[in-house]
């Protein structure tokens, strides 16, 4: 896709910010045909040993099997494309760390564990995972038959959580028929469901004891993680970076307002964005926000690079709770972020071309993109 043509995604996003009907409007409790993960979290001590694993389980309700394009996308959106084929009814897991026992690559296959952007001195790696039905040419399908659920499990404190992903239907054709363009998918509320327009966010502030008791202090923080529904996963690409702006209302109804820019991928503990999420500041125990993905020269990259453009975007995420107790363990409680209004976005991929005759085999285990096969 050209730069005119990637400007025109964007465009064309903006101006079906409103079209579609609420019933089109992504959802993590429906079957899809698109599955978003918007956080996936290894951590690793300074000698690499395993602290915190991720889970995926993917499942095909469908009594005929379907291929399914993968990727995992890192916090710079470095990402990497895998294969999956399910058969009919199959379910399947696997550890984002070793990717056994189902067998895909694992997630450090892409990069070595990285310092902790956080500071809390582990090493991780971080990003989402996006996964679609397709042909097996790659074209994206209509095959709203798939659900899956991610578990993190951290070994070293001994707590874990779990999310459903959002679940994007495609609206468009029979089971099974592609849907648009393909590499070109749309979430516009037309060919497939439609992201909000603000998400939603009920938080209790960090260093609120709002939920101590039977003699037990327990201290609260928040980890937020934001992900923008303008996704381009093609080899010659674009990144896209907009402001996270947070409207904020404490219980007393005292409104506020909190900003960041992202570009890609965001995960930040409220304790570390500091300001109105500090107990001390918002004064009271709990608050609601409304974050929206807005256009802002703030965020403009100096100097200006051509392959990265600032936009207003839909946003997708994951808030963790995280809970202390008086004796330093911890708990959490995981849950995808609801929203309000619609705003359309999309993901861009490439398709494979067809093999030339005469050519040699690829080595085993190796496509055409250079991934995984399943």
């Amino acid at each position: 896709m050209s730069k005119k043509l990637a400007v025109f995604a964007v465009a064309a996003a903006t101006v079906l910010a409103t079209s579609a009907f609420a019933q089109d409007r992504v959802s993590t409790s429906t079957k899809g045909s698109l599955l978003w993960f918007p956080k996936i979290e290894l951590r690793f001590d300074a000698g690499g040993n395993l602290k915190q694993d991720a889970f995926i389980q993917l499942s095909n309700d469908f009594p005929t099997d379907v291929h399914l394009v993968t990727f995992y996308v890192l916090e710079d959106c470095t990402r990497f494309y895998i294969d999956i084929d399910l058969t009919k009814n199959q379910p399947v897991f696997w550890s984002v760390a070793t990717g056994q026992p189902y067998g895909v690559a694992p997630l450090t296959v892409i990069r070595a564990p990285y310092p902790d952007p956080e500071g809390s001195g582990d090493l991780v790696l971080r990003g989402f995972y996006v996964a679609f039905a397709a042909n097996q040419q790659n074209q994206q399908i209509r095959w709203n038959h798939l659900t899956g659920l991610l578990t993190a499990v951290n070994y070293a404190q001994g707590h874990a959580y779990e999310y459903a992903p959002y679940s994007f239907q495609a609206l468009q054709g029979n089971n099974g028929d592609p849907v648009g363009t393909a590499g070109q998918i749309k979430l516009d509320g037309v060919e497939y469901s439609i992201p909000f327009n603000r998400l939603q966010l009920d938080f209790q502030a960090s260093g609120s004891t709002g939920f101590s008791g039977g003699g037990r202090i327990v201290t609260h923080d928040t980890d937020v993680t934001l992900v923008l529904a303008f996704l381009d996963l093609r080899q010659d690409r674009y990144y896209y970076r907009t402001k996270a702006k947070y409207f904020i209302w404490n219980a007393e109804e005292l409104s506020y307002a909190a900003e960041y820019c992202i570009q890609c991928w965001s995960q930040r503990l409220l304790s570390n964005v500091g300001g109105i999420f500090l107990v001390e500041n918002l004064q009271t125990a709990n608050g609601r926000a409304q974050i929206d993905g807005e256009f802002s020269t703030v965020c403009a990259v100096v100097p200006p690079d051509p392959q990265i453009i600032n936009t207003a975007a839909p946003l997708l995420g994951l808030a963790v709770k995280v809970l202390t107790f008086d004796n330093g363990d911890v708990t959490t409680a995981g849950e995808t972020l609801s929203g309000q209004g619609s705003e359309a976005g999309f993901i861009l991929y490439d398709i494979p071309e067809p093999p030339e005759e005469q050519v040699p085999d690829a080595p085993k285990g190796v496509n055409s993109l250079g991934a995984f096969r399943r």
